[in-house]
């Protein structure tokens, strides 16, 4: 089954700012220990989700590129949860500041680039 894809997130969900995908790529690349930090964090996203019964199909990607991406998730589950937000408040700058020390200035802002073209209705990478 093909995931519809949408060129802007739905009303009251923030969009991507920087492409998560991309960056992961990068760090499990470069730190072998990367994909088991993230791979926690990314459960018990998760398992909120479940909680939450935020299916993935709710959250179709805005190009094939962000198919699987937790991003909406994430965004929708900020909306909805305190708790999710206390956590995140807390373990988001760690982890930013964990992968971002893996990468380069320019790879983060070609992330910033890719996030923004992945919006426009006719991106392809």
């Amino acid at each position: 089954m093909q995931l519809p894809i949408i060129s802007n997130p739905p009303p009251g969900i923030a969009g991507c700012n920087i492409c998560t995908i991309r960056l992961e790529q990068l760090c499990y690349r470069r730190a072998w220990w990367f994909r088991a930090f993230r791979e926690i964090l990314a459960t018990g996203i998760r398992l909120f989700a479940m909680i939450y019964r935020l299916s993935a199909d709710k959250h179709p990607p805005r190009s094939a590129m962000c198919y699987r991406c937790l991003r909406f998730r994430k965004n929708t589950l900020k909306q909805r949860s305190e708790l999710f937000n206390r956590l995140d408040h807390y373990l988001n700058p760690l982890f930013n500041r964990v992968r971002d020390s893996l990468l380069t200035p320019a790879e983060l802002e070609q992330a910033r680039q890719l996030a923004r073209q992945a919006a426009e209705p006719d991106f392809s990478e």
